[in-house]
């Protein structure tokens, strides 16, 4: 299919993740869509991220920029101003696309000219045993963005007139669930999502990602600032997030090993389960 290659810009906030890096770099740059516009937002890591960044600065789609910031939004809000494409995508330093997610979403962003924000399916990677679990996503439906947020920056692409016109940019002020309130803001504006059912990257899963990291008070404290913004009930969304959608996980995940005839892992995944309910503990 023959169409207008728009510029694709991809920003990458990062500190401190020169362990997994250089597998999200490769996955940009190696995208079998080559008009990509690729920004590093470092905080001034002080591991081997730089080293490992500086391999791939002959590549002229890759521009670094490495300087003190306030967190992670604040760096991927950075990229989204300094960004020129006609599409803008977010992908977290220690995620990676799968080698045709970008060609893939633009065709979708081409042939259907009224769709603001496109999202698919993101895998999850354990990295403690190396284990894969596909997360819970679907159909847009702002009802169900209010229970849980099914959606995920490393798996979604936004027209950048979202951000260079309307102004969409993240909030500081909720450190970790800020996307899920970036993407509620959109919705309630009127914005188009789009869903495919393609998994468009894979997430890992490890202890000192941001997510893994929060400890129950600080869960707590971000998701009354959300119920209070977006007229959520806290109760509501603890149920959502930490007890019904980990456990439909869990049962397509197991689903999925059993058509995959992947018995030793299914195992794993049953006495893992079986721990969470002895000890209430959820290791994943």
């Amino acid at each position: 299919m023959q169409y207008k290659k728009p510029l694709v810009s991809i920003i990458t906030p990062s500190l401190n993740q020169g362990q997994y890096i250089e597998e999200t770099i490769k996955s940009v740059l190696n995208q079998s869509y080559s008009n990509i516009e690729y920004i590093i937002i470092d905080g001034g890591s002080t591991d081997a991220t730089a080293d490992i960044v500086a391999k791939y600065r002959t590549d002229p789609r890759l521009r670094w920029v490495s300087e003190p910031d306030a967190g992670q939004y604040d760096a991927v809000n950075k990229g989204f101003l300094r960004a020129h494409g006609d599409i803008y995508g977010w992908i977290n330093a220690d995620d990676w696309y799968l080698p045709y997610t970008i060609q893939k979403v633009v065709e979708l962003f081409v042939n259907d000219t009224s769709v603001d924000i496109i999202y698919g399916k993101l895998r999850g990677l354990l990295a403690n045993d190396g284990h894969e679990r596909d997360l819970y996503c679907r159909d847009f439906s702002l009802k169900w963005l209010m229970r849980y947020c099914y959606t995920n920056p490393s798996a979604s692409f936004i027209r950048a007139e979202i951000i260079r016109k309307s102004k969409f940019m993240l909030d500081l002020s909720i450190p970790t669930y800020g996307d899920w309130d970036w993407y509620l803001r959109m919705a309630k504006a009127g914005k188009k999502f789009r869903y495919m059912q393609d998994i468009l990257a894979t997430f890992r899963v490890h202890p000192t990602s941001r997510i893994m990291a929060m400890t129950k008070e600080q869960k707590k404290n971000e998701r009354i600032l959300l119920a209070l913004r977006h007229n959520l009930t806290p109760t509501y969304i603890r149920c959502w997030s930490d007890y019904i959608i980990p456990w439909y996980e869990r049962v397509i995940n197991l689903k999925r090993l059993i058509e995959q005839h992947r018995w030793t892992e299914l195992r794993k995944r049953i006495l893992s389960a079986y721990r969470y309910v002895r000890n209430g503990v959820m290791e994943h």
